[in-house]
């Protein structure tokens, strides 16, 4: 089958073309080039956009005390150096007596609730990293003649099928390929909507005729295509992502998806390479395996 762009609906297409119509763009990065170049649809109402870090905590204990007394010694007109009061000695001896237990760790505990002092952790917030961000989409796709039912079958299959490994030898799969996802207005990246990185494909589930249990008249080569199909599925970026990668010096997305890939697979990350990539590590492998073995 030859490459091709699948649009659906069909009239999608004249929008774009005609009119700049916002939809969202799905192509192949790192993998196999497939039975399709690009996949365009509607965007879907609702579309979400989740940027999540990841934080900790740490008691810094002593050093936070040191570190404090350090900064507001270094104030201007504080006065210097933070000086310890009864209750730093108080709250310290309480704290050294709950550690030892039994019955003077109760009476200091108690001793402590009566006083209403307690040495400060200095607690402090740490990060910790960047989650990686996911994106749902959902589709309904309603075909209303014989082209568009096949072009939806086809729109279908191509995630599925694509979403999955390769079998590489006896023992080994290659990576699924990776999914380029654009939000564009017409032939151009739509900056008001989401930057998105190369992603995995990590679920996807279909429901077919969720209205009403009716069929297209037999195609008499694959059959009776459902009214409707409901496509809902989850893309995973392949990495955790920092500022530099959405943006430059602007507060607008930056262009380009240079650095968009990941270290697995081939260097750029462009369709066909990763196999010749993954290809060429084989048979390095094949052949180092071969000369260990004393096999020519």
């Amino acid at each position: 089958m030859s490459h091709t762009i699948l649009t659906f609906p069909e009239t999608l297409r004249s929008k774009v073309s005609d009119e700049g119509f916002p939809h969202v763009s799905f192509s192949m990065v790192r993998g196999e080039a497939g039975e399709f170049t690009d996949i365009h649809l509607f965007v879907p109402i609702g579309m979400a956009s989740s940027d999540n870090m990841n934080y900790g905590s740490s008691e810094l204990g002593a050093i936070g005390a040191i570190a404090s007394n350090k900064r507001i010694g270094g104030r201007a007109g504080s006065g210097g150096t933070k000086e310890k009061s009864g209750a730093d000695y108080i709250a310290a001896l309480t704290k050294k007596f709950k550690s030892g237990g039994g019955i003077s760790g109760g009476l200091a505990t108690a001793f402590e609730l009566k006083s209403g002092l307690v040495v400060n952790p200095y607690t402090a917030t740490t990060f910790e990293g960047v989650n990686v961000r996911s994106f749902e989409f959902a589709f309904k796709l309603v075909p209303t003649s014989r082209e568009e039912s096949k072009t939806a079958h086809m729109i279908e299959n191509a995630f599925r099928k694509y979403m999955y490994p390769k079998e590489r030898g006896a023992g080994s799969l290659e990576y699924p390929p990776t999914f380029r996802i654009e939000f564009m207005s017409g032939g151009r990246p739509n900056k008001y909507m989401p930057r998105i990185i190369d992603t995995y494909l990590t679920s996807m589930s279909a429901n077919y005729n969720a209205t009403g249990n009716a069929f297209h008249q037999n195609d008499g080569v694959l059959g009776a295509a459902p009214t409707e199909i409901d496509l809902s599925m989850t893309f995973q970026e392949v990495r955790s992502i920092t500022r530099d990668d959405l943006y430059g010096d602007t507060l607008v997305y930056k262009d380009g998806h240079s650095n968009s890939g990941h270290v697995v697979g081939a260097p750029s990350d462009t369709p066909g390479e990763a196999a010749a990539y993954t290809a060429d590590l084989s048979n390095s492998a094949v052949d180092q395996g071969a000369e260990l073995l004393g096999v020519e």
